[in-house]
């Protein structure tokens, strides 16, 4: 608790420290004071109308932030509807807007290295003529678009300080989440907008992945398990593990493969993926949590207990309320690994009496399955 309070206020001091450097530089290339007058100008002010700019400037930055992130992933939102996609969710943080019933619904959700997430159901059309380039520029055009906006506001409208400094603030961060998502690049191995919307075009295979993902997404978070999607969807073909793309979709062909009990050859499928030194971190993580389910349920005890470090635990800890994957490890290691069968059972009716908290139904009844099967075992 006391390291989680430490980092928020350390967050909080940066963004007031970025929002008051922030503040200063433009007032110096805006608004054509000198860095002698600024100093003048502070040391006027009293002690405590300087914390109140201080902490102005950060909530500024953090809004602008805020905004900005809505402002990127609304952007893949209107590009894919105008290009024939469909909604399925919109998350920023961990709350994503959903539609079920009929009704657009909050629920909590989660993913390492993420602050927001548009997705998004493809058009039924053949390969070749689904568009992904629209849809993975929309969130740069309109961070870009929006702080254009702003820049011109500030050239030609009189507006208070506080204004001022927030429209700056958009300028800023708007233009560098532009520059971070537009520029094709990989960052921790995941590629961002920019490399997405050059490489997909380039191979088919990678592109016919995004689309499939898609599509899954949107099928579970309905409420479809996964055993229940079309079995040429998880046709048997080489991995570039390196390649994140491939490699998340293996993610979706071993749980295929543990619905179908088919424990030997999703354990080949994860130890593959685990020998592969070019692996993405996050997904080494996901692969070796599925690895200690596949053991502890074919009675690999020794060998789950070696893989269920610290780190994987926290990791679980930290996504078990809004990922129902992580109740089903945390089951099995109550279960199977320390024996505690009651424990086991309170995860598994907790899980079944908050299902319709958790955002892909689809995935909570697949795990609850599957911590049925172990519980019958």
């Amino acid at each position: 608790m006391m390291k989680k309070a430490l980092i928020i206020i350390a967050f909080f001091a940066a963004c007031i420290a970025v929002g008051l450097g922030v503040g200063v530089g433009a007032l110096i290339l805006f608004g054509g004071r000198s860095v002698a007058e600024i100093s003048e100008i502070l040391g006027n002010v009293d002690m405590l109308e300087i914390v109140g700019i201080f902490f102005a400037a950060g909530l500024g930055a953090i809004v602008a932030f805020f905004l900005q992130i809505i402002v990127h992933e609304g952007g893949h939102l209107v590009a894919g509807l105008l290009t024939g996609y469909r909604f399925v969710s919109f998350r920023i943080f961990n709350y994503a807007l959903i539609r079920r019933g009929g009704k657009f619904v909050l629920r909590k959700f989660n993913v390492s290295g993420t602050a927001g997430q548009c997705l998004m159901a493809p058009p039924q059309k053949p390969l070749d003529q689904i568009d992904t380039l629209w849809y993975n520029m929309g969130g740069v055009l309109a961070n870009v678009v929006v702080s254009i906006v702003a820049l011109a506001l500030l050239f030609y409208c009189d507006m208070p300080k506080w204004a001022f400094f927030f429209l700056v603030m958009i300028v800023i961060i708007g233009f560098y989440s532009a520059l971070m998502s537009g520029i094709p690049m990989k960052m921790s191995g995941i590629s961002n907008d920019g490399y997405n919307m050059l490489y997909l075009n380039r191979s088919p295979r990678d592109k016919r992945l995004v689309c499939q993902m898609l599509e899954v997404n949107a099928k579970i978070q309905e409420g479809t398990l996964i055993s229940e999607l079309p079995s040429e969807m998880f046709r048997d073909e080489p991995v570039d593990w390196s390649d994140g793309i491939q490699a998340n979709w293996q993610l979706m062909v071993v749980g295929r493969m543990e619905m179908e009990h088919r424990w030997e050859d999703a354990l080949r499928l994860v130890n593959g993926g685990l020998a592969e030194p070019r692996l993405m971190p996050l997904f080494a993580t996901e692969f070796s949590l599925e690895k200690i389910f596949i053991c502890l349920v074919t009675g690999r005890i020794d060998e789950a207990k070696a893989l269920y470090t610290d780190q994987l635990r926290n990791y679980v800890h930290k996504f078990e309320r809004t990922q129902s994957s992580k109740q089903r490890i945390h089951f099995a290691v109550a279960l199977l690994l320390n024996g505690q069968r009651e424990e086991a059972v309170a995860i598994l009716n907790n899980l079944k009496s908050h299902h319709d908290d958790y955002l892909l139904q689809g995935e909570v009844a697949t795990d609850i399955a599957l911590m049925e099967y172990a519980l019958s075992q």
